[in-house]
């Protein structure tokens, strides 16, 4: 007869819908901190369909897909269910037992509950749930599992980076003594036959001049280029004695040298190498090889024969009884009396840290995460490079190691590590 008036009393209860109704369940939260998950609701009152002689056990869990974590449960004692169960622990000789924990008499009261599990990447989309029953009602229909809406578990933090301005005392060469040459055409300084005198008003050679001047202060004013040193090389026309010619092409080269030097006091000696060149037989050839002159080919033929040596002269001399020769003394000759070629030496200069660090911050920006720290890894010891390497372990999911960087950044100064910080905290 008991037994019957029990399933009776649940029969009723279902058809009522008071085994339908769910737990209610207030501020829910489920949020990643660091490298656990931290699982918040409040309940504040029994069920509605829970009786005096019951309790109801909740069994929270987060869940994903195939996944599923089941977390610590907890009991709502209705009143005489608190009584009976005392009474029984008292009975058994536990006379200090009570409830604690997440075993409540919710009477009044409200249950907090708080748990922290590691976190697992799949739980980043976890979802909480609570399956509960009720003991004390004598059948296994009281019960259920109900969802619990939350936010999301991981919300990315948003980084934080900014731009690192080069600076001089961090330069260093990442590329020595690379050379740059003026362009022959432009560098026609012309000299008198057989002398070395500069005379910058004659010859059109003050634009020349200048424009020489202006390539050499451009480089030595460029922050990331420091300025090694000049070669000047002096050539003359073939035409000449090769004694003669020599001392032409030495003399035409420290007579420019002279002028630089009138110009660039800070320059010393040793800045400038001196090359005589001699005989300018590469801009005589360049210059056949650009014209239309008559037996062009037969002159190009003897400039390219290598056994000629000393007696390529010669033998343009001898050529069709010298008239390509007359021709090239009246049209080409006075072109190679000149101190034509200027090279500049450079060395090329870089703050490295602060190039690493951009580069690495725009593959932070584009999510590229575990390259921008690869990237980062060679400057390690260079406060600068702190709060991008803290951004990288941060949007990994590493907290507890993006903490210590951004701390040590912002120990450096660096404030934009705070920002990140606070985040994490």
């Amino acid at each position: 007869m008991k037994a019957r008036n029990i399933l009776l009393a649940c029969s009723v209860a279902f058809l009522s819908g008071e085994l339908g109704a769910q737990v209610q369940v207030e501020n829910p939260s489920v949020k990643k901190d660091r490298r656990e998950v931290e699982v918040r609701f409040d309940i504040r009152d029994m069920p509605e369909y829970a009786r005096s002689r019951q309790k109801v056990v909740l069994r929270p869990y987060l869940h994903s897909g195939t996944d599923t974590l089941w977390l610590e449960p907890a009991q709502l004692y209705g009143k005489n269910r608190f009584r009976r169960e005392r009474q029984e622990h008292f009975l058994a000789g536990n006379k200090e037992w009570t409830l604690t924990g997440y075993n409540v008499f919710l009477k009044g009261g409200t249950l907090e509950y708080s748990e922290r599990v590691p976190y697992e990447l799949w739980m980043k989309e976890a979802g909480l749930g609570i399956a509960y029953h009720t003991e004390g009602c004598g059948c296994e229909c009281c019960g259920g599992d109900q969802g619990v809406p939350v936010g999301p578990v991981y919300v990315a933090p948003v980084p934080e980076v900014t731009p690192v301005e080069p600076s001089a005392k961090n330069f260093e060469v990442v590329e020595a003594r690379k050379r740059w040459v003026f362009k022959e055409k432009d560098m026609k300084v012309f000299f008198p036959v057989s002398k070395t005198v500069l005379n910058p008003d004659a010859y059109n050679n003050k634009v020349t001049l200048d424009e020489i001047m202006a390539g050499i202060r451009k480089i030595g004013d460029m922050e990331k280029l420091r300025l090694q040193g000049v070669e000047i090389t002096g050539f003359a026309s073939p035409e000449g004695g090769l004694s003669l010619n020599t001392r032409l092409g030495a003399g035409r080269a420290a007579a420019l040298k002279e002028y630089i030097r009138g110009e660039m006091p800070e320059l010393r000696d040793e800045d400038f190498v001196l090359v005589n060149g001699v005989e300018n037989w590469d801009g005589l050839r360049a210059l056949v090889a650009a014209s239309n002159m008559e037996y062009k080919d037969e002159v190009l033929a003897i400039l390219d024969d290598s056994t000629l040596g000393s007696g390529r002269k010669a033998a343009l001399m001898n050529l069709k009884n010298g008239k390509p020769y007359r021709y090239m003394l009246k049209e080409f000759y006075p072109e190679l009396r000149n101190a034509c070629y200027v090279s500049v030496f450079y060395d090329v200069l870089a703050d490295k840290v602060a190039d690493a660090v951009n580069a690495a911050n725009e593959l932070i920006r584009a999510g590229k995460y575990a390259e921008a720290l690869k990237s980062l890894e060679a400057y390690k010891n260079d406060d600068r490079v702190f709060n991008s390497i803290g951004v990288c372990y941060m949007m990994m999911e590493e907290e507890e190691i993006a903490i210590e960087w951004f701390e040590k950044a912002i120990k450096a100064g660096h404030a934009e590590a705070e920002k990140n910080l606070k985040q994490l905290k």
